[in-house]
């Protein structure tokens, strides 16, 4: 395996349409896209497929473990496949920015996200990359990152969940330098509410 990425989010139906589960929303597309499937492996404690991007092999992982245990899952992975740090690519949503908007980062905090925490902790290092996808905020943060999405924002959040997947193989294919330029420099939300 040469590259991992791992979509945030908890398991269940209830939580399926959920800001807090936009990272599971994105490996879902890339299964679409790369015509994969997802197979529960009790060992990685999470749903696990891979697929072929030109000569490199990319596992995608979607955790089992609840958000805030995260890291538990990563870290099986990352002991059986020995996957270097730069191939790491986390996906996971952001209240902090606007419904739609992506942003790459790499070596950056957890910014309050107890799913990224949780990997930073496992691995003893926040030196990966990062898709954050913005769900925005309103109210209390916990309640409203469980909460389903509301009709009207599930148009922007599918597009910038497709626009997530697209970051994902720019990454890949091009390098996080190329893919954070392309990317951040859209600086705009997906759909102007």
């Amino acid at each position: 395996m040469d590259w991992l990425v791992v979509g945030l989010g908890n398991p269940g139906k209830e939580y399926a349409l959920t800001p807090h589960n936009v990272g599971f929303m994105v490996c879902d597309s890339l299964s679409f896209l790369f015509d994969f499937d997802f197979t529960l492996k009790n060992k990685f404690k999470g749903f696990f497929g891979e697929f072929s991007l030109g000569s490199y092999k990319v596992g995608v992982l979607k955790p089992i473990t609840y958000m805030n245990l995260s890291g538990i899952s990563v870290g099986e992975v990352f002991s059986f496949y020995k996957i270097p740090l730069n191939r790491l690519i986390v996906i996971h949503d952001d209240v902090d920015l606007p419904l739609g908007r992506i942003k790459i980062k790499k070596n950056s905090s957890s910014g309050g996200h107890k799913g990224v925490e949780s990997i930073i902790q496992t691995l003893s290092s926040k030196d990966f990359a990062r898709v954050k996808i913005g769900v925005g905020r309103e109210g209390n943060v916990r309640d409203y990152v469980l909460r389903n999405f509301k009709e009207n924002e599930l148009e922007i959040v599918n597009q910038a969940v497709r626009l997530s997947a697209d970051a994902v193989v720019c990454i890949i294919k091009e390098g996080l330098n190329k893919a954070m330029n392309e990317y951040n420099s859209l600086n705009r939300e997906v759909i102007k509410q």
